[in-house]
């Protein structure tokens, strides 16, 4: 009752209930006499504390104005809009306030006090692997830039693998009405070379290993792209809940460097883009809307509500880009505290998405599913979680003679006589790691504060990559024809063959421990995983070459041994990572 008359203005209301009992009944009459006072309206509205944030920014997130009847539901409303700016320390609806009243004119004065917190955000990361190379990491962004609530952000990682450097800016009023606009431009550039990603993926250095199969049998290539996005997002009116759209362009060039790339890329159907598939200028334009709804209390320290994110991304050649794909995704997060110990907080989160090609093409090999890591599933190597499959394709393999020795043959190279190898090509299946096409992933975590900005959190993390549709993973079929005419014995049927066991579930469990930075803006987390479901297996490539097709035994088993030989995939059982930021 006091609630709903503080929606009225009634924020004296006094209920003063009175009990009659019915003799020789198990019975009472309750009769509540409703003390409303009087009706307040608001004189003024002051703020104090905002030494950088502009008055406007502040007033902008009020739900009430001078002049309106005083609200007590808008207030909270208010209190929690602000909380989710992240812009100042945790506002309480009760301490929040000074709320005067001025009985003679039925009006209250408010005065707002806020303390400034930290309104930049720094990150840096590094590390060197013999295996991995080396990378450096840097991320500045501040949510509150000038003082006006617009969002700045810097992002790099440089490295021997990878290259990304990103630049974003948002403004949340655009010409002070709730039109929030914003645009990333980005630069990206990957190096895959095939015994580096397996010897991560396996937690052992297999590159020597792979190194044996003869460099051009390697799947090895860079990606590089660049593009940009520009988004827009509105309010429905009165509600946490907002709409929006974003318009995307990106331009990838893929280069191969090994002969089984250059196959790799061929054969898969992914774009049908000029080829069968162009490897430069492959444009995606994609168009996103999205729904939103968010009740969360804070950005980054939550203590309660929750948030829903609904988005699908249509990209079309009707929109002038070549890649046809469509792409929902569907991300939930809710805070609740324990009512035992009112300081803990539980945590949940969900996300599932999926990508499909449409019209006749296919989802690009760089457009797929992959997981793992601090951002998702902890305890596993990042982009670690991924369906392992075989591709039909072709290798040179050395002939030998009976006795195991190198076969030799005379050549004229240089004007001079030299004895070379002799080789042979025969059928084969090579590893890929494509990717899933669908995720599931759900986060749980229970923070404890220890003590002033430091929280121990128990975690649960587990998630799903597969490949749903697997039509969407097949061969050009001219090049399927081309195989099966050099090999009639190999009965190549022009599908990629995922290695068993590769697409379970895995998942994460152990105990992290987050101590917020005020210089960064974020908390430094150190955490211990354990993986209770892991992929620990050899996986067999399928073998298409026939004892028929080679001159002996030897060269058979040379063969077998080469393209043949089981490959070690074991995930690790624990991780120990220390990051910035937050999984959810």
């Amino acid at each position: 009752m006091r609630k709903l008359y503080g929606q009225f203005g009634f924020i004296n209301f006094v209920p003063e209930p009175s009990f009659d009992f019915t003799p020789n009944t198990d019975q009472i009459d309750l009769t509540i006499t409703a003390d409303e006072g009087k009706q307040y309206f608001i004189r003024r509205i002051d703020f104090s504390g905002n030494t950088t944030t502009r008055d406007k920014v502040i007033r902008r997130e009020v739900l009430l104005d001078e002049g309106d009847m005083f609200n007590t539901q808008l207030w909270d409303y208010s209190i929690l809009r602000l909380n989710q700016l992240g812009y100042f320390e945790m506002l309480k609806k009760d301490e929040a306030a000074d709320i005067k009243t001025n009985p003679n004119t039925n009006t209250v004065d408010i005065t707002l006090k806020v303390r400034e917190r930290g309104k930049n955000s720094i990150g840096l990361n590094g590390g060197v692997s013999g295996i991995a190379g080396s990378f450096v990491g840097f991320n500045y962004s501040t949510n509150n830039f000038l003082g006006l609530g617009e969002t700045l952000s810097l992002q790099s990682q440089l490295g021997t693998r990878m290259k990304d450097v990103s630049l974003g800016f948002t403004e949340p009023y655009f010409l002070d009405r709730p039109l929030q606009l914003g645009f990333v431009v980005y630069y990206r550039f990957f190096d895959f070379n095939q015994g580096r990603e397996a010897s991560i993926l396996a937690g052992q250095n297999l590159i020597p290993l792979y190194n044996q199969l003869g460099f051009q049998n390697l799947l090895n290539y860079t990606q590089n792209s660049h593009g940009f996005n520009v988004s827009a997002s509105y309010p429905l009116r009165r509600s946490f809940a907002r709409v929006g759209i974003t318009y995307g362009f990106d331009i990838s060039n893929v280069k191969t460097l090994t002969t089984a790339a250059q196959n790799y890329f061929q054969y898969i159907n992914f774009s049908g883009v000029a080829g069968p598939n162009s490897l430069d200028g492959i444009r995606t334009s994609t168009i996103t809307g999205s729904y939103t709804y968010n009740t969360v209390n804070h950005p980054i320290n939550p203590t309660g509500g929750k948030s829903l994110f609904v988005s699908a991304a249509f990209a079309g050649s009707f929109l002038g880009g070549n890649v046809n794909t469509i792409s929902p995704t569907i991300d939930a997060k809710y805070f609740h505290v324990n009512p035992l110990h009112r300081t803990h907080v539980f945590a949940f989160h969900m996300m599932t998405s999926m990508i499909t090609g449409y019209d006749g093409k296919y989802v690009p090999p760089f457009s797929r599913r992959f997981m793992g890591g601090e951002q998702d599933i902890r305890g596993f190597e990042i982009w670690g979680i991924t369906p392992i499959a075989f591709i039909p394709s072709m290798a040179s393999v050395n002939v030998l003679n009976s006795d195991g020795s190198t076969r030799m043959q005379k050549v004229v190279s240089g004007g001079a006589i030299v004895s070379t190898p002799v080789t042979m090509t025969v059928p084969s299946y090579q590893l890929i790691t494509p990717g899933g096409d669908t995720q599931l992933l759900g986060n749980f975590e229970y923070r404890i504060p220890i003590v002033g900005p430091v929280t121990l959190a128990p975690f649960f993390d587990a998630g799903v990559d597969k490949i749903l549709r697997s039509n969407q993973l097949t061969m050009v079929s001219s090049q399927v024809t081309n195989l099966n005419t050099q090999f009639p014995q190999a009965g190549f049927d022009g599908l990629v063959k995922i290695a068993p066991g590769t697409q379970k579930p895995r998942a994460s469990t152990g105990l992290e421990l987050q101590v917020m930075l005020p210089v960064v803006n974020a908390p430094f987390r150190l955490y211990f995983a354990y993986n209770p479901s892991t992929v620990r297996e050899y996986l067999q490539p399928p073998i298409v070459a026939d004892r028929s097709s080679f001159p002996n035994a030897a060269t058979f088993n040379n063969a077998l041994a080469t393209y043949g030989q089981a490959l070690p995939f074991f995930e690790k059982r624990t991780m120990f990572r220390f990051t910035i930021g937050r999984t959810f």
